[in-house]
C-alpha cells in the first residue's frame, strides 16, 4: 500500500487526526483546482468558476458487506465491438480501493467477453461459477444483451454503465431519447445534416437529411466526399471529372460508430478542411476516441461536440456537491496510481498506465452493487437483486457522477446535455500517461 493510501487508512482509525489531514488535503486540492480553472478558462474562453475543496472523503464506507464478497466485471479486449470502454472500465479498480480505505473489502473478478454473444455468455457463466454477487458489464454493443440475459437466467444482477438497459439489467448511461434530444440541440440551426454511419447506425429519432454509409470505404476517401458535400472543396471547372463531384447538400455532419472509427474519421475530416459543425455519438466520450484521433494525426484541439452527462474531470471544478464528489474520485485515482503494486482489471498492466482513462461511470456501477450487498447484508445474487431495485445513491454515498435510482431500470435520471471537449490537461490526474485524452464538459453555448 502507498503512503497516501496508508494515510487514508490511518484516518479511519484516528478520526480526530483524520479531520486535520482531510483539511490539509482539501487545501491542496483547492490550489490544484484553482490553477486548473485558470487553464480551462484560457483555453475555452469561459467565465471563471470558483473551485472548492474535496470535502467528500476519498474512503467509501458501506456497512454489512459480508467478507469475501465478489463483484464481476465484464470487459471487451482487443479490437472487438465494445473494446473502446476497456480503459474507462478501470474506474472499477478505483471503487475497490476507495471501499478498502473505508473498511469494506471486495474482490473484483474480471472476464473478457471478446465482443461476441458466445463470449458474453461464457464470461457470465464463469463469473456465476466464481460466486459473484453482481456484475458490471463495462462494454457496449449487441453482445451486452446476451450477457444480461445469461446473468438474469442465473439470478445475478447486472449494471450497464455504457449501454442502454435491457429487460434484464439496469443502465447508468443516459436514456437514448435524452441523447437524441441533446444531439439535435448540438446540431443547432442546421437544415440539412449529413449522417456518416461508420457502423453505429442512425441515432433513433435524430433528424438528418442525408445518410452516407461507410462500409469498407477508406476514411480519407470518405472525408473527401464529406468535404465536397459540405462545400469545403470547390470543383475545378476545367477538371474533366468535375461533373462527377457530389453536389453541396449538407450544412452539418453527424458521425456514428465506435470511438476508434470516429477518432480516425475526425482526423480525416480535419485534413480535408471540413468546417461545418460535426456532432459525434456518445461513443466519443470513451478514452479511445482521443487516442485514435491522435494516432491518425488529428488535432485534439479541434471543436468536438456530443451528448451525455457530466461524468468527466471538469466536474471537479464546480462549486457544488457534484464537484466535491468528482474531486474525491480523482483523489482516489491519484492514490491508486502511486501504488506500485496496483494493477489494472486484467492484471497485465500497472494501474498507473491506465489511470488517465479510469472512468467515474464504471466506478459508480461497482459502488452501487456494493451498496446493494450492504443493504441485503448478503452476497447472495437474489438478495442483492432485490436490494438493488430499492437502492438510490448519490454523492454522499461515494458516487462520483450524477445520482442513481435503481427503482427504475433506467437508473440514471439526469437528462443528457450537449458536451464539448478540451485538450487542456487540468492537472487532476497523475502525470506520465502516454494516452491522448480529452476532457468533456457541459457546453453552455448549446442551442
Amino acid at each position: 500500500m502507498t503512503d497516501d493510501a496508508q494515510v487514508a487508512g490511518d484516518d479511519l482509525e484516528a478520526r480526530h487526526g483524520g479531520r486535520r489531514r482531510l483539511l490539509i488535503a482539501g487545501i491542496a486540492v483547492v490550489v490544484v483546482a484553482v490553477v486548473a480553472v485558470v487553464l480551462l478558462v484560457r483555453t475555452l474562453g469561459a467565465a471563471p468558476a470558483e473551485a472548492v475543496p474535496a470535502t467528500v472523503p476519498v474512503p467509501i464506507s458501506v456497512a454489512h458487506v459480508p467478507e469475501g464478497t465478489k463483484i464481476g466485471v465484464v470487459v471487451t479486449l482487443g479490437d472487438s465491438e465494445g473494446s473502446e470502454w476497456n480503459q474507462a472500465a478501470q474506474g472499477a479498480v478505483v471503487a475497490q480501493r476507495r471501499l478498502a480505505l473505508g473498511g469494506t473489502d471486495v474482490q473484483l473478478v474480471t472476464r473478457n467477453d471478446g465482443g461476441s454473444t458466445a463470449g458474453a455468455q461464457q464470461a457470465v457463466a464463469e463469473l456465476v461459477r466464481d460466486g459473484v454477487a453482481g456484475i458490471v458489464v463495462a462494454s457496449s454493443g449487441g453482445h451486452v444483451t446476451a450477457a444480461a440475459t445469461a446473468a438474469a437466467d442465473a439470478g445475478v444482477p447486472v449494471v450497464l454503465p455504457y449501454a442502454e438497459h435491457t429487460e434484464d439489467s439496469w443502465s447508468t448511461a443516459p436514456a437514448p431519447t435524452s441523447v437524441t434530444a441533446a444531439m439535435q440541440r448540438a446540431l443547432g440551426n442546421a437544415d440539412s445534416p449529413l449522417l456518416v454511419d461508420l457502423g453505429g447506425g442512425a441515432p433513433a429519432g435524430l433528424r438528418v437529411a442525408h445518410v452516407l454509409t461507410a462500409g469498407s470505404t477508406e476514411v480519407t476517401e470518405l472525408a473527401r466526399t464529406v468535404a465536397q458535400r459540405t462545400g469545403a472543396v470547390q470543383p475545378d471547372a476545367d477538371d474533366a471529372g468535375a461533373q462527377d463531384t457530389p453536389a453541396v447538400d449538407s450544412d452539418a455532419v453527424v458521425v456514428s460508430g465506435s470511438a476508434a472509427r470516429q477518432g480516425a474519421f475526425v482526423a480525416a475530416l480535419q485534413a480535408a478542411d471540413v468546417t461545418v459543425p460535426v456532432v459525434l455519438t456518445p461513443d466519443a466520450t470513451s478514452p479511445a476516441f482521443g487516442a485514435a484521433l491522435s494516432t491518425a494525426g488529428g488535432s485534439l484541439s479541434g471543436t468536438f461536440r456530443t451528448a451525455g452527462v457530466t461524468t468527466d474531470d471538469a466536474t471537479a471544478l464546480q462549486s457544488d456537491p457534484a464537484g466535491r464528489a468528482m474531486s474525491a474520485f480523482l483523489g482516489a485515482v491519484r492514490i491508486v496510481a502511486k501504488d506500485p503494486d496496483a494493477r489494472n482489471l486484467t492484471g497485465d498492466q500497472a494501474f498507473s498506465a491506465v489511470a488517465s482513462g479510469a472512468d467515474s461511470r464504471s466506478h459508480d456501477a461497482v459502488v452501487a452493487l456494493v451498496h446493494a450487498v450492504g443493504t441485503a447484508r448478503s452476497a447472495s445474487p437474489s438478495a442483492v437483486t432485490d436490494a438493488l431495485a430499492k437502492t438510490s445513491i448519490g454523492a454522499d454515498d461515494g458516487v462520483a457522477g450524477p445520482s442513481l435510482d435503481f427503482g427504475d431500470q433506467q437508473a440514471l435520471g439526469s437528462d443528457a446535455t450537449v458536451l464539448a471537449a478540451s485538450a487542456q490537461a487540468l492537472g487532476l490526474r497523475p502525470a506520465g500517461s502516454s494516452t491522448a485524452s480529452l476532457v468533456w464538459f457541459a457546453d453552455t453555448t448549446e442551442h
